[in-house]
């Protein structure tokens, strides 16, 4: 039994290992089992205790909400393979609007609910599509304000069925099943797979291009044939299709434009949520060379609550101190360089996360071939980590 993990999708983006030991025969149902994208996947934001996948269908069944102009209007969105940003950002140019705010990064690759507010807006439609037969969203008008709503995320709520196809697969989600009610579902607060592009896994590379300045290498990562979709998106072919020689002049000129700018930010973002992984992984590992599961898990809540999200504002002691500085050494950045003349002279702070979630609400079902499992999160954490410690197996099967 271990709990270090094989997998070099794993590996490079810092989840080193797993919160619980693994069977030492656990690949073979690497070929055995698979989550259904989108539809084996949904997401719902519970928003001010509110359902939103219900508050979707009784809105489809309200009548047609007052069109207000120059305010703030929250919608309620069924989005299906688009990701957030790009479903915000359709909206606000289909409407006209100003800006637009989120509470939540979603998924691309599933079925979510969740709310987007548009501000500003030309025009307001109390219901359109947007999309294709691939990538499409359905919007809801919810409300409009004068003033920005008062939106509560209070959790996110998933429904995932598990397809398997191999007699192995049945007992060994079964051991696991119980294994983590043994444990309460507490588990490692990764920051998931999705964030970091789900089948392009290079966005916390580029972030780190981007804080050492290293501005060619940025663009052979973006731009290179192999990691390349089939269309460029718009920034892609902003930067890609362009020949220039000034590179940071030409990236300084892309950040002008806040959705670019944005991209960027979140770019580095990931670089950041790729250091936190790598130091929850050592702590872990370091405390259950010394301690029980149990007794590590109490040290974690006790003494490892928080780990800091790396950044300019940094600033821990101890062990934590000592590993960070370890990691940032290995990397080759130091806390200065999360600050960047370029891209509007921007700072990047840092933020401190909890070390550990508690997945609540749990709920499965076992079927002859498949298991349907539903649960809530707080917001930030990933479903995705839930189904890494569950399945124990090739992320790419469930991602």
């Amino acid at each position: 039994m271990s709990t270090i993990s094989n997998y070099l999708l794993d590996i490079l983006l810092g989840l080193y290992t797993y919160t619980y030991p693994i069977p030492l025969s656990n690949k073979r149902i690497d070929f055995g089992l698979r989550v259904p994208r989108p539809q084996g996947f949904i997401v719902s934001e519970v928003i001010n205790g509110i359902c939103a996948e219900d508050l979707y269908e009784h809105l489809a069944r309200s009548a047609a909400q007052e069109h207000l102009h120059n305010t703030y209007c929250t919608f309620i969105v069924r989005k299906i393979n688009i990701d957030t940003l790009t479903l915000a950002q359709q909206m606000r140019a289909k409407l006209r609007c100003k800006s637009f705010y989120i509470i939540g990064l979603k998924e691309a690759r599933a079925i979510t609910y969740q709310a987007v507010i548009l501000a500003g807006c030309k025009k307001i439609e109390s219901r359109f599509s947007i999309g294709n037969e691939e990538a499409w969203a359905d919007a809801i008008l919810w409300f409009c304000s004068t003033e920005v709503p008062k939106l509560i995320h209070n959790a996110n709520r998933f429904h995932i069925t598990i397809i398997f196809e191999s007699y192995y697969v049945l007992p060994h989600l079964k051991t696991r099943l119980e294994l983590l009610n043994t444990y309460s579902w507490y588990m490692l607060n990764f920051f998931g797979y999705q964030r970091f592009g789900s089948r392009r896994p290079i966005t916390h590379i580029l972030g780190k291009n981007l804080l050492m300045e290293d501005f060619q290498e940025f663009l052979n990562v973006l731009c290179h044939p192999t990691l390349a979709f089939k269309s460029y998106t718009t920034l892609e072919y902003a930067l890609c299709k362009n020949s220039s020689d000034n590179l940071e002049q030409l990236l300084t000129s892309v950040v002008k434009h806040s959705a670019y700018r944005k991209i960027f930010e979140l770019y580095i973002n990931a670089y950041q949520s790729y250091l936190f992984n790598k130091l929850l992984s050592l702590i872990w590992l370091n405390l259950l060379n010394s301690f029980s599961i149990t007794d590590a898990l109490k040290k974690l809540k006790s003494d490892y609550r928080y780990l800091p999200i790396p950044g300019h504002s940094t600033k821990v002691n101890g062990i934590v101190a000592k590993l960070l500085d370890e990691i940032l050494t290995l990397e080759g950045i130091n806390i200065n360089s999360f600050c960047i003349k370029w891209l509007k002279n921007s700072c990047f702070q840092g933020d401190y996360r909890e070390s550990l979630m508690q997945v609540s609400e749990v709920n499965y079902i076992m079927e002859k071939d498949k298991l349907r499992i539903s649960f809530l999160l707080q917001p930030g954490s990933y479903a995705t980590v839930v189904l890494r410690e569950l399945l124990c197996c090739n992320p790419l099967l469930y991602t």
